[in-house]
């Protein structure tokens, strides 16, 4: 028999047969306790099915021999069951099974949240990204000379949200000698809703600017228009309202 047969567990019971027993000690390796839960089981069905091994070796011979040596010693027989070493225990494969389930259920549902929270995720930018947009039916042009103080409030335009259009929004700034511009929008108890930079003026001095009106969320808006000098800070040169319904 080869090595690699030698170190094999035993079979099942029927499947024992008596050179095995032999040449793997299994009444020996039984009484020092070296076998495994199950070997012990399937060597103690197996000897239950041939009691005439357990005869042939004697062992009720020996074992009175050696309960009479432990008496003659002076120290008490210990005839409870040998205790069985911890990783050898019938419940050790239960609980691993139970911990390896467990880890499968948890790996499970972090990977299930994980899904949920990057479709939130992918939802959620979508939304950044496009809010309310709906795809443009017309376009509208739409021409605004801004208050040349802050305080005038007398230039204003009205865009509707829906339908939807595109805006063509013309600012004229013709009265500014600069060149380039930028265009801060505020919504009125939001905050900043747009910012655009590097505006420049067309042949007839306007601005152009063309955006989907409903992009915009409905209320009021404070335009400001700054040129923007080749040094120094942005001058305020003009300024509008903007009311989207």
């Amino acid at each position: 028999m080869t090595e690699s047969t030698a170190t094999k567990p035993p079979p099942d019971g029927p499947r024992l047969a008596r050179a095995f027993v032999d040449e793997q000690h299994l009444l020996d390796r039984y009484l020092d306790g070296d076998l495994p839960y199950k070997g012990a089981r399937e060597f103690e069905q197996w000897c239950a099915i041939h009691p005439q091994y357990l005869a042939e070796q004697r062992l009720a011979d020996r074992t009175q021999a050696s309960l009479r040596l432990l008496e003659a010693a002076g120290r008490a027989p210990d005839l409870a069951d040998p205790q069985v070493r911890w990783w050898r225990a019938s419940w050790l494969p239960i609980a691993l099974g139970a911990i390896a389930a467990a880890s499968l259920i948890g790996l499970w549902t972090a990977a299930a949240h994980g899904a949920w929270l990057r479709d939130q995720l992918t939802e959620a930018r979508a939304r950044l990204a496009h809010g309310s947009m709906r795809p443009p039916a017309s376009e509208q042009i739409v021409r605004v000379s801004p208050d040349r103080g802050a305080d005038s409030g007398a230039a204003s335009i009205a865009l509707a949200r829906s339908p939807a259009r595109l805006v063509a929004l013309r600012i004229r700034m013709g009265y500014v000698r600069a060149d380039r511009f930028r265009l801060a929008v505020d919504k009125h108890g939001a905050g900043r809703a747009l910012e655009l930079d590097g505006l420049t003026k067309d042949s007839n001095g306007d601005l152009r600017i063309t955006f989907n009106a409903s992009a915009l969320e409905p209320g009021e808006y404070a335009v400001r228009v700054e040129a923007m000098p080749l040094l120094g800070r942005p001058v305020a040169d003009g300024w509008f309202t903007m009311s989207v319904r």
